[in-house]
């Protein structure tokens, strides 16, 4: 008989195909899902029911906005021979690589025939970006419409005034769009005037009641809007500058203006912009860029940089136009325009001095987050 040391040892008659699939809990996998991108979200919808479920739910969009660090460039550009109007989108790492890294294309989501420039972004809020025209005549009846990309889904909102007044008239208009947080409500302000009135109208836009109603107009003691097509959107309220270098700011929750003065200058400037970095209302002096790090709070202006050593001294025309993003290593996208339009994007770090120009990208708007919000369907 042979020795156990010489016997074959017997195959393992249990394979691993046929040990049972580790489970995990539904609240584990509901936080490893809400950490994922929008795109793979999109896909897994098809694996159960219950992740079909679990991704569509309102509240799960909520928490996946508030852990979603996925945040993309826009440009918006119209393409002449097809009348169509594109977004471009680009990952932020394609500041720094030069190449169209992760591109994303998206068509306008509704066709509109018009002249070049009619439309433009007014803003993003938790990943929904509201697109509309600025200048109304009496052949081109106005459009506003609020579009996720990242989900494909959009809502064309009614029209803010009378179709038969609107006809007769050019109107020229300023767009504020931002979400209501004691509401729980989306909120987009139109104010606009013609051109046989001096009195600026206000109308206001929830999405809940999916309506227009009129509040208080444009207080004329505030000053007279520059003209900018769009306000800045920042705590809770939509701002813009004046011609009397002063913000007039609207809170969404309140429905009600108010006047912030900006940072005390020596010198009058030729160039203001306003802007939001992170959670901060941002102004441009010309070339001096200031935040207001608490908002509302006067003494909360603080001088964040000036990039006049950025600038080409041989173009009078080049100038900081925008501040699109600050990443967390204090590194500022900042776009500035050239003569004739000519745009560039600069990476600059205004700890350590450093720059760097970014040549692939043009005519960037916008810096949104990725999310499944759409509390229209």
């Amino acid at each position: 008989m042979r020795s156990p040391k010489h016997m074959r040892t017997s195959p393992n008659i249990f394979s691993s195909a046929d040990l049972p699939l580790p489970t995990l809990p539904f609240d584990v996998i509901s936080e490893i899902l809400a950490r994922l991108p929008v795109k793979s979200l999109l896909q897994f919808r098809c694996v159960s029911k219950s992740w079909k479920s679990l991704i569509s739910d309102p509240k799960f969009a909520k928490k996946h906005l508030n852990l979603s660090t996925t945040r993309r460039l826009l440009c918006v550009s119209y393409d002449n021979p097809s009348y169509s109007f594109i977004l471009n989108s680009y990952s932020l790492q394609s500041v720094f690589t030069d190449t169209n890294y992760n591109l994303t294309r998206f068509k306008f989501p509704v066709d509109v025939i018009s002249e070049r420039y009619s439309h433009h972004l007014v803003g993003s809020c938790d990943g929904i970006l509201c697109v509309a025209n600025y200048r109304i005549s009496p052949d081109f009846k106005p459009l506003v419409i609020l579009w996720n990309p990242s989900i494909r889904k959009y809502k064309e909102l009614p029209q803010f005034e009378n179709p038969a007044e609107l006809y007769r008239l050019w109107l020229r208009m300023t767009y504020g769009f931002g979400y209501d947080h004691v509401s729980h409500d989306y909120k987009l302000l139109v104010l606009y005037n013609s051109d046989i009135e001096h009195a600026t109208r206000a109308k206001l836009y929830t999405l809940k009641a999916d309506s227009w109603r009129t509040i208080q107009p444009f207080p004329s003691d505030f000053g007279t809007l520059l003209t900018y097509p769009r306000g800045r959107y920042v705590s809770g309220t939509v701002n813009w500058m004046t011609c009397q270098r002063s913000i007039v700011s609207f809170d969404l929750v309140n429905e009600s203006y108010r006047k912030i003065l900006p940072p005390r200058q020596q010198r009058k400037p030729r160039y203001l912009g306003l802007s939001v970095l992170r959670d901060w209302l941002c102004i441009t002096y010309d070339h001096d860029v200031w935040v207001m790090k608490e908002y509302g709070i006067l003494d909360s202006w603080t001088k964040l940089f000036n990039v006049t050593h950025l600038l080409n001294p041989l173009s009078n025309s080049f100038r900081l136009t925008n501040l699109l993003y600050i990443f967390q290593d204090d590194q500022v996208l900042l776009v500035f325009e050239h003569f004739l339009g000519r745009v560039s994007l600069i990476v600059y770090n205004f700890k350590n001095d450093t720059s760097k120009v970014s040549s692939m990208l043009k005519d960037i708007s916008e810096v949104y987050v990725e999310s499944l919000i759409s509390p229209w369907s």
